[in-house]
């Protein structure tokens, strides 16, 4: 099954839940060590002492040793963007202000450094259960960040006391760091495309904050949607306020919490809202379709807009599903993927409950350095699915289109399945994947590796381009102040055009 991960995406033996930053933004205020229990290779139990003591250098250097053997073992090409000698560089750079002893949150920072020179958009920021607890009972950052701009925090929710903020207000320094400044030093965090990085830090800026000891209270300068400039002091919020701020919140975000809705638009036109490539059991995906499809053919409908905007993607087979309704040209997701065997990875498979080697004995019987090759030269050709749909279809995509949403887009758009609109993906459809956690020994930092390689659709391995739309759109300040959405407009009226 092609499945990846993205944010908190953790993958089971047998099975996947997805957690969608942008669809389950309430998660955010639950201690971040509860929220899931993943499998770990390699893992120990928690030292509480590393809450107050130092790492020392050597220990600090046994686990990037660690670190970088695991990476080398399990990864088809870990060297991909990064030399191995611009590796040795970075770790001499990073390592050489270390003269005695380094604090785990600061090597948090360091590790993140180290997986975000691979440039992989699954690789980012580390984490530890330590550090994770800390930051669940902490007083927190009281805003929740849409997106970053090059010297701006742009809002979506002011979670604050003195609500001063409203959506898309930016803020532009927090006690005294220049929110630049913050972005300069974040981004580099993360690997992957600029704008995926951009994304990842708005996502986390929270948890940044308070890695980087920028706490309550919080002193900001702002700048309102209509130019009114702000200066003033505000609290964070603790785990006590948490959950009468998830009431607002559940009451404001809505369905926004369903992985996909349907609405029909005026003039004939049906809106797929698709957020998540996962299956809600209360309404089933199969379900669903069958039910929208229906709704179009007896609405007569001659056009169907596919919304992937905020799909951080998840199970491939529904992208499937859903082009059977619609269209009958041949295609493919991927050209290709290959599998490296390794030892941490069959640690990793250990690790998950009720493991049984006959289960995985295709992965846990191969040598070490195998590696595994599938390639796909035929297309294929999908069985049509009633009621099947004849008119338009437009898909919309931007940055954070990722993972199997990112698949599903470059099938589309490389074999013409649709009309594209929108922004580039936040991901290169030649992709490392099929992740896994483990735990360092002596920072007890865990960090994250890939396995596979997924191939773009055209076969193209050395084409390391996002998916790009047949038609750029992108959404003006002062169309976002209207609450106008250019990019569905432009394939409205695309749809609206006579043939």
């Amino acid at each position: 099954m092609w499945l990846q991960e993205q944010g908190w995406v953790i993958r089971f033996v047998g099975e996947t839940l997805v957690m969608r930053p942008f669809a389950c933004l309430l998660l955010l205020f639950a201690p971040l060590f509860l929220l899931a229990q993943p499998q770990i290779a390699y893992q120990q139990p928690t030292d509480p002492s590393l809450i107050y003591r130092k790492i020392s250098r050597a220990d600090l250097l046994a686990d990037i040793r660690f670190w970088r053997q695991v990476q080398e073992d399990a990864h088809v090409n870990v060297y991909h963007s990064i030399s191995r000698q611009q590796m040795d560089a970075l770790i001499q750079e990073l390592t050489t202000p270390v003269t005695d002893s380094i604090s785990q949150t600061a090597a948090i920072f360091l590790f993140s450094k180290l997986g975000a020179a691979l440039d992989e958009g699954h690789v980012g920021l580390v984490s530890s259960r330590l550090t994770d607890s800390l930051f669940g009972e902490s007083i927190r950052f009281p805003f929740m960040i849409k997106k970053t701009e090059a010297d701006a925090w742009v809002i979506s929710f002011d979670l604050s006391a003195a609500g001063r903020l409203q959506e898309d207000d930016r803020i532009i320094t927090i006690n005294g760091h220049s929110v630049r400044d913050l972005n300069d030093r974040y981004t580099r965090l993360f690997g992957g495309l600029p704008v995926w990085k951009a994304e990842q830090v708005a996502y986390y800026a929270r948890k940044l904050l308070y890695l980087d000891g920028i706490r309550s209270p919080y002193t900001l300068d702002a700048v309102k949607a209509n130019g009114e400039k702000m200066h003033y002091t505000t609290a964070g919020y603790s785990k006590q306020q948490a959950d009468s701020i998830n009431k607002v919140l559940q009451a404001r975000l809505g369905n926004s919490q369903k992985p996909y809705e349907f609405r029909l638009l005026p003039d004939g036109i049906g809106y797929l809202n698709y957020r998540s490539m996962r299956n809600d059991p209360a309404n089933p995906f199969e379900t669903f379709l069958k039910n929208m499809f229906t709704q179009l053919k007896d609405s007569h409908a001659n056009g169907l807009v596919i919304d992937l905007r905020d799909n951080g993607g998840g199970d491939s087979k529904l992208g499937e599903a859903l082009l059977r309704y619609f269209n009958t040209k041949p295609y493919r997701f991927a050209s290709g993927m290959k599998w490296k065997i390794s030892a941490p990875y069959k640690e990793y498979l250990k690790t998950a409950k009720n493991f049984r080697e006959a289960d995985n004995k295709f992965y846990m019987s191969r040598p070490d350095g195998d590696m595994y090759t599938w390639v796909s030269d035929e297309l294929v050709t999908p069985q049509p699915e009633e009621p099947f749909f004849r008119g338009k279809v437009a898909f919309l995509i931007g940055s954070r289109t990722f993972s199997s949403a990112n698949m599903l887009a470059d099938g589309v758009t490389t074999y013409q399945l649709a009309r594209t609109f929108g922004e580039p993906t936040g991901e290169v459809p030649n992709d490392f994947g099929e992740m896994f956690n483990y735990m360092l020994p002596r920072t007890q930092i865990i960090a994250r590796g890939a396995s596979k390689m997924f191939t773009r659709a055209n076969g193209d391995e050395k084409n390391f381009d996002p998916v790009k739309p047949d038609v750029f759109v992108k959404p003006s300040s002062a169309g976002s102040a209207e609450k106008r959405d250019a990019v569905l407009d432009s394939a409205v009226n695309w749809i609206q055009q006579k043939q």
